[in-house]
């Protein structure tokens, strides 16, 4: 039989070669329409489950944003556990504690830069439909939650919520910026405090006196701004005074450290003073190029900062400094960051000797190491422990009354300017100068971190979210209810020179003369009826090999003022900011 016989009369109708080659390209065709429908329903399951929040899935991927789009970095059981483990290692937490996690993205602001003090609006909500999870923190081997080996089961991961994904708009970097180079610090400590938490006081210094990664290279070694550092040891031993060396050389710190030198009799010609009168001999002959710092280098300002005082962006108070006091005059700087800062005069007017930070021009540190009444047995009576105690107030005082200068006084974002009786205002904006442990900044140096992922620029930036949550980045986040209006002050107070603003409510010594940099309008959050409920910043590190910083916020079960809601549950936001 001849082949064309074996085929079907409708193949043969139409021609037997031409309809078995159309037959097989439409099976060809089908199969691979399928295979893609089948493709394109897998990645949109994928960016629901990474939009939507979908609980996590033993097996299924976790998403991250790039260039690209979304890829996947790691199974959901991987950052499951991850995760659970970041939580449980955080301070105060234990037992039931519901955890809420969201990976953040930096875009560039389409509104440009918004101005000192004012909020920056989200178009979509925080929350997104994505709600808590409970879990158990009871560590592994305790209780329920425990895996045949010991470790964290997968049903006890899969409870935890998928990160979501939210876009914030950050302002890019100032260009009115300044150098930081231009600054040489002096720091008095001892070793005890120092190398308390594990040297926790040199990273926060850190902050301020090295580069950021979101400036460099991401595999770049982390190394000085330019600034330097004096640091003053009291009473440390040669090999304390190594080990601190060593610890400011692995933090990228351009800095050297002296131990103090012992009294050794009152007459001695050894002693040159207290602690601080020595730093100041070590700043003046750093001035002339004898120190160790900076190899010579030309500074414009010598700053003398508490150890606890943490500047958030260098560069912007170098250039305020340098646009507000003409280089070669002779600059007493004061920069007090609150209400505490100041006190009342013996004529009863409002006084600040610095706030624990103060900046000099070259020519006043000159004066500085001429002046008797600031080392311990001068004409001004002071003993060690006095001048040492209070140095601020000492050196203010030796100045204004051995060369009559003023101190300039320079209040930043946040800070307080005085008004008659107890009616001052605290200015809006970013602070200039902050203290660690103080009320409202426990951990500045942690919560600065995130500049490595958004530069200075985002830190403690006020964002607000369409569903009437509030971020305060670095700081705390804050759900509100839902009638909330955004308040706009202006302010108009630029600088203020002692009794001429009397009649203008502010009440200052005649020995000073106040700036501010908080002009132009500040914005606050105002709501009414309802309690809002605050999570605050305890914990932020870099991970993954420095590519995100992670942010802990933490609300205490039963923990709040009367304007805020008690929780039954301690409860975490964990933000994850991408570099």
């Amino acid at each position: 039989m001849a082949p064309h016989h074996r085929l079907p009369r409708l193949a043969v109708s139409y021609g037997r070669t031409r309809i078995l080659r159309l037959t097989v390209l439409g099976c060809i065709a089908c199969t691979t329409l399928v295979m893609i429908m089948q493709l394109g329903r897998m990645w949109s399951r994928g960016r629901d489950g990474h939009h939507h929040h979908h609980p996590l899935q033993a097996g299924s991927p976790a998403w991250k944003t790039t260039e690209e789009g979304l890829v996947p970095v790691k199974s959901r059981e991987e950052l499951g556990r991850e995760m659970l483990e970041y939580v449980r290692g955080l301070p105060g937490l234990k037992g039931e504690v519901a955890v809420l996690s969201k990976r953040v993205k930096v875009v560039e602001s389409k509104e440009g830069a918004v101005g000192e003090g004012r909020i920056k609006r989200v178009g979509r909500g925080f929350l997104e439909g994505h709600g808590f999870a409970r879990v158990d923190l009871t560590p592994p081997g305790v209780g329920e939650g425990q895996g045949d080996h010991g470790e964290v089961s997968i049903k006890q991961e899969a409870r935890l919520p998928a990160p979501g994904v939210v876009e914030v708009p950050v302002d890019v970097a100032r260009e009115e910026k300044g150098d930081p180079g231009e600054v040489l610090f002096g720091i008095a400590s001892d070793y005890e405090r120092v190398s308390r938490d594990d040297f926790g006081v040199v990273r926060d210094w850190a902050g301020f006196l090295t580069n950021h990664s979101a400036e460099r290279e991401r595999k770049e070694k982390r190394r000085s701004n330019g600034a330097g550092l004096l640091l003053a040891l009291s009473k440390a031993t040669e090999a304390e005074v190594v080990e601190v060396k060593a610890r400011l050389w692995q933090a990228g710190i351009d800095g050297t450290v002296f131990a103090v030198e012992e009294r050794a009799g009152e007459e001695s010609d050894r002693y040159k003073g207290g602690v601080y009168a020595q730093l100041f001999q070590k700043l003046l002959m750093s001035r002339f190029g004898k120190g160790e710092v900076g190899g010579g280098k030309t500074r414009r300002w010598f700053a003398v900062v508490d150890e606890k005082v943490f500047i958030p962006d260098l560069r912007r108070l170098v250039w305020e400094l340098d646009t507000r006091f003409e280089e070669g005059g002779e600059w007493f700087v004061g920069l007090p960051t609150g209400k505490e800062d100041w006190r009342e005069s013996g004529d009863g007017k409002r006084i600040t000797y610095g706030g624990g930070a103060v900046a000099m021009s070259p020519s006043v540190l000159d004066t500085v190491g001429q002046l008797m009444c600031f080392q311990a047995g001068g004409k001004g009576g002071n003993d060690e422990a006095k001048a040492d105690s209070n140095w601020g107030e000492t050196l203010y005082k030796c100045l204004e009354q051995e060369r009559y200068l003023k101190m300039q006084v320079l209040v930043g974002g946040g800070g307080y300017l005085p008004g008659e009786g107890n009616q001052g205002q605290q200015t809006s904006g970013r602070p200039l100068v902050m203290h660690s442990g103080s009320k409202s900044f426990t951990t500045p140096g942690k919560g600065h971190l995130v500049s490595n992922a958004c530069s200075e620029e985002c830190y403690l930036q006020r964002f607000l979210f369409a569903d009437s949550w509030a971020l305060v980045n670095g700081h705390s986040i804050t759900a509100y209810p839902r009638r909330i209006e955004v308040q706009t002050s202006s302010q108009k107070m630029t600088q203020q020179k002692g009794s001429q603003n009397e009649g203008g409510g502010l009440k200052v010594a005649d020995k000073i003369v106040v700036h501010s940099t908080s002009v132009g309008e500040g914005q606050k959050i105002a709501w009414r009826g309802g309690k809002i409920k605050t999570w605050r910043l305890v914990d932020a590190e870099m991970r993954d090999d420095d590519k995100e910083v992670w942010q802990a916020y933490v609300n205490e079960k039963g923990i709040g003022s009367k304007e805020e809601e008690k929780s039954d549950v301690d409860s975490v936001i964990v933000l994850i900011w991408e570099l």
